[in-house]
């Protein structure tokens, strides 16, 4: 039978998949977070898709040394813009199960302010993450 957990979960790339040398991390996204990324169009999406494929082949997720992430309260922040994006700034918001050995995808954010992250945004992202964790428990 599925934990409970893994009922709100689908799975984006898996431990070990992926060309060689494979993934460290399994990559999972919120079944809350589907929906939030519809600003991206399809080769966009693709992009971001492999910027989170890249950071499951690092050892340590938090701290890679091709993707722009940093830390937000008890998650993190991938932060992309330009190239296949144009002048879209993206932000898509993930939290490192390290026991699992999970990249959990709390959702994605057009970001079009100065700054850092609005609350409205800390806030809807620390709820998401609050029912992950009680979920795995």
């Amino acid at each position: 039978m599925a934990k409970r957990s893994e009922k709100h979960l689908k799975i984006g790339a898996r431990r070990g998949g992926g060309k060689p040398p494979g993934y460290l991390w399994e990559v999972c996204f919120l079944d809350e977070s589907i929906g939030d990324a519809r600003f991206l169009n399809a080769e966009q999406y693709s992009h971001i898709c492999e910027q989170y494929r890249e950071l499951a082949q690092c050892i340590d997720p938090s701290h890679p040394l091709t993707n722009d992430v940093q830390t937000i309260e008890g998650y993190h922040e991938l932060r992309d813009k330009g190239g296949v994006l144009g002048k879209l700034n993206f932000r898509g918001y993930f939290y490192i199960h390290k026991s699992a050995k999970r990249i959990v995808i709390l959702g994605a954010y057009k970001k079009e302010e100065d700054g850092q992250a609005s609350q409205a945004i800390k806030i809807r992202m620390r709820n998401r993450l609050k029912r992950y964790l009680k979920a795995i428990a």
